[in-house]
This record gives C-alpha cells, structure tokens and sequence, in this order.
C-alpha cells in the first residue's frame, strides 16, 4: 500500500512540473528590469545609432530624436530611453520634452541585443524679451534666406531668429508682409549707445535645431535697413551650428562635434 501511494505521488509531481515551470518564468519576467532576447539569426551584427550628437531645443518644446538601425530591415526596434538629469528634460512615449535650461545627456538602449548610445540635450531658454530692460535700441528690416528657401507669413511659425550679445537675448524678429513684400523686422536693445557685437541665431522649430547666421552686426542706435533696401540675412549648408561646450562643463566628458555640420530644410 505505501509503494502505491509513493508511485501516485511522483506521478502527480511529473504532471505539474510543466506548471510550474510557466509559474516560475512569469515570476521571473515581472521581477525588475525584463530584457526581451531576441534568438533570431536575423539579429546578428544589429548595429543602432543616433542620429543626433547634440540636441539643441528650446524649453518647453518636444522632440523626437531619430534612431537608425541597421539593418534597416530589423523589425524590433524598440528603444528604453534615459536622461541623466530628469530637472532639465524627461522622455514621454519617445518623445523628449524640454523642461529648463540646462545641459544633459539622453541614453537610448535597444532591446535586440541591448545596444546603446548617447548625444547632449541642450535645453535653451524661451525666446522672450522685454524691451524695457533695455536703455537704448536699433531697428533691423532684413529679408531672410533659409537653406535656399524664403522666410515668409506663411512658414513664419517654423522659425525663430533672435539677436544676442554672447548668450544674452537683445531682440526678437517678427515676419511682416507689406506691398507683398515678406521681410523680418527686429527690435535691438543695447546697455549703452554703441560697441556691441551682435550675433544672430536661428531656430527650427520641431527639428531642436539652431544655427548661427554667418553676419555680425555692431550696435550704433541707427536702423539697419529699410522696406526698399532689405538688409540680407543667408543661413546656407556651410552655417555655424549653435552647440554647447561641452568642453567647459565639470565632470562630462569631452565628445567630438564638427563644427559645422550640413541639414535640409524642407517645410
């Protein structure tokens, strides 16, 4: 009788082995962090980058930062996105959110194979102004060329271009039409009468992108331009893009950025 019930038991343990064998896998995949591996043969030699070193965007923007893989005809391309510092900008479904000024680095890992790479978010401040700061001021009527492409009323909203001396915002440029004529003007503000050296930078909304425009004006007080004569602002494939220094800041290491780099515009 005790052989009996001894052989009824192993009988009933080889039964329910499957069972827990799927009880323990599910416990294992809810516990922490749960890596999808991808067998696949296809997978070998998966290889995924950035597409973006520097992400320059503007606080209070979102961006979505381009991923490339190769081969292209991965069909896994699942990304965990990270950011080192959470009070300068956070990722929502992929998408990165620009929170406040500052310099941090985003971290993508793919879950096939669990690559990783990494690039810079510059968040820059809000392009706003106020005037009455300012104790004196000249006008800028410009006609504006993107990328072989006009600013105009009606792709106005894609852009910013603003004036600064070093990273302080002096003026911002408002697109007008008149006599069917598209033009730029801006109001600069000065601390004193003459001398300042003004750059200005142009912002691409949806791309977190800005870039230098190659001209440098010199504050005088007196107004740059006129309806009939447009001053001519170019930012061609050669432009300056505005990166951070990444060098100056403690404990980042340095990375290598070009010092000009080529983009398309196409809105």
């Amino acid at each position: 009788m005790k052989g009996k019930v001894k052989y009824i038991r192993k009988r009933q343990v080889k039964r329910c082995l499957p069972f827990y064998l799927f009880t323990l896998l599910l416990l294992l995949s809810s516990c922490g962090e749960f890596w999808t591996v991808d067998t696949d043969n296809a997978t070998k030699g998966v290889e995924m980058q950035l597409d973006r070193r520097v992400v320059t965007i503007m606080e209070g923007e979102r961006y979505a930062i381009p991923v490339t893989f190769s081969p292209d005809s991965l069909v896994n391309k699942t990304i965990f996105w990270e950011i080192e510092n959470n009070e300068i900008a956070v990722f929502r479904n992929d998408t990165l959110i620009a929170l406040t000024p500052g310099l941090t680095r985003a971290i993508a890992t793919s879950t096939v194979d669990r690559l990783s790479d990494t690039c810079w978010v510059k968040v820059m401040p809000r392009m706003e102004i106020a005037y009455g700061f300012f104790e004196y001021d000249m006008m800028l009527y410009a006609s504006v060329t993107l990328h072989g492409r006009a600013l105009t009323i009606e792709n106005a909203d894609s852009f910013l271009v603003g004036a600064y001396v070093g990273e302080q915002l002096r003026g911002i440029g408002q697109v007008r039409r008149q006599h069917d004529i598209d033009y730029l003007v801006m109001r600069i503000g000065a601390h004193r009468p003459e001398g300042d050296r003004i750059r200005l930078r142009c912002y691409y909304r949806g791309r977190a992108l800005a870039e230098w425009f190659p001209d440098t004006l010199r504050f005088n007080g007196e107004t740059l331009g006129t309806l009939s004569q447009l001053v001519p602002l170019v930012l061609d494939d050669n432009a300056d893009v505005y990166l951070p220094d990444v060098e100056s800041i403690d404990n980042f290491p340095t990375i290598d950025v070009p010092d000009t780099v080529k983009w398309v515009v196409t809105d």
